[in-house]
């Protein structure tokens, strides 16, 4: 199949999972696998100002193209309710939506090294060097607890954030958000954490293993096999419609 008849979200994926592997196996350059699925993403933009951006932050080692995989671009599938990301009407919004979030990504990036310590503001330097991650402790940074719309945006003593972080800690970054605009991804691997870390608000200061725990146990909206079900939901479908006599 041509990869210009796939849907926005065969085409993300195949681009990060590629780019994923690549960050993973610690290679420098340009991967020609990597651009063979990033063209056709690209090739989904309006402008040349919208494939700039893109292009930019997809290839950022720290762009969460994993957990975008897991939300955006993923099926949701309710108690009552299935959205299937692959249909057809779907393909502007989320395309859209990774516009969005790919613009929130890196006016964060440029707001660390402007009016804070990128060095300090997290976990690990935001330098572009691999280091270690912490071990040790409750959390295995597997990003869960940051699949959320939004946040009470209070600050800890002493800090203030950039006007426009008011917004998008509190849901505004993008449409219907299901991702903190935050939560950074290491090198490919399936490990993020918060790019504010010892600046983030005093409701992500509260949640601890308790929390954490309890966020874990409670079923997820997002379908792990993408595909799978919106098949199931027209075999259903079909299954209702009574034949013509």
């Amino acid at each position: 199949m041509e990869t210009t008849t796939l849907h926005i979200t065969d085409l993300f994926k195949q681009f990060a999972r590629t780019q994923q592997e690549f960050l993973r196996q610690l290679r420098q350059g340009e991967d020609l696998r990597v651009k063979g699925h990033l063209d056709p993403l690209l090739a989904l933009c309006s402008s040349d100002s919208e494939i700039s951006l893109l292009r930019q932050t997809l290839l950022d080692p720290y762009f969460p193209l994993g957990m975008l995989e897991q939300t955006v671009f993923s099926d949701v599938d309710g108690m009552r309710f299935f959205i299937c990301k692959s249909r057809p009407d779907l393909e502007p919004v989320l395309t859209a939506e990774l516009r969005k979030h790919s613009e929130a990504f890196l006016r964060i990036r440029l707001d660390i090294e402007r009016f804070f310590d990128p060095e300090t503001i997290t976990c690990i330097p935001l330098d572009g060097q691999r280091h270690q991650l912490p071990v040790d402790q409750w959390c295995t940074l597997c990003g869960v607890c940051c699949q959320i719309g939004g946040v009470p945006a209070e600050p800890p003593a002493g800090i203030s954030y950039p006007d426009h972080w008011y917004k998008y800690l509190a849901g505004g970054a993008v449409d219907n958000q299901q991702l903190c605009p935050f939560l950074f991804q290491y090198f490919g691997e399936e490990r993020f954490f918060c790019a504010i870390h010892h600046v983030k608000p005093m409701s992500c200061r509260y949640f601890e293993e308790k929390e954490c725990r309890q966020r874990l146990a409670q079923r997820s909206l997002h379908a792990p096999e993408k595909g799978v079900r919106c098949q199931e939901k027209k075999l259903e479908k079909t299954k209702r419609v009574k034949p013509e006599h």
